[in-house]
């Protein structure tokens, strides 16, 4: 059952000789405790989430690095390749070059996909965490007010 700061608010319990039911009382504790631990469930799933994708981020620079290693070794080899043959070493340069780029830009399109869903993810963080403040500060308001009543 998802409760919300309405529900807590919204909530009455029923008076007895000595003041609330304390059946009810705990029973609505109880449904909090869950809610929460719900809240904090998909948080940590959040967390995870945020985890893998900085470490798959972390995968793609690395290959950017090899990549751009790649790059030097093949603009090395065709210096010495265009001292054979000028042609040939032109040809091989602007295929390797191509193909590097074309890597490169899967590379960096990757990365741009990844940090959006990283900051995504943030955001969605933040919210949830704006919501669980909201509700504790409301249920601590809601117990102050029904106990000093």
């Amino acid at each position: 059952m998802s409760i919300t700061p309405l529900d807590i608010q919204d909530k009455s319990f029923s008076s007895s000789l000595f003041g609330y039911n304390k059946g009810e009382v705990d029973e609505f504790l109880e449904e909090i405790a869950e809610a929460l631990k719900e809240l904090q469930r998909e948080n940590n799933s959040l967390k995870d989430k945020v985890a893998k994708l900085e470490k798959e981020l972390e995968e793609l620079r690395r290959e950017e690095k090899l990549i751009k290693e790649a790059l030097l070794k093949a603009e090395s080899l065709a210096e010495s390749i265009k001292k054979e043959a000028e042609a040939e070493a032109k040809a091989f340069m602007l295929e390797a070059r191509e193909e590097a780029d074309r890597i490169i830009k899967e590379a960096q399109n990757k990365r741009d996909e990844i940090l959006l869903e990283i900051e995504t993810l943030k955001n969605e963080k933040e919210k949830m965490l704006i919501e669980l403040k909201t509700f504790l500060k409301t249920w601590e308001e809601y117990l102050e007010r029904s106990f000093k009543d």
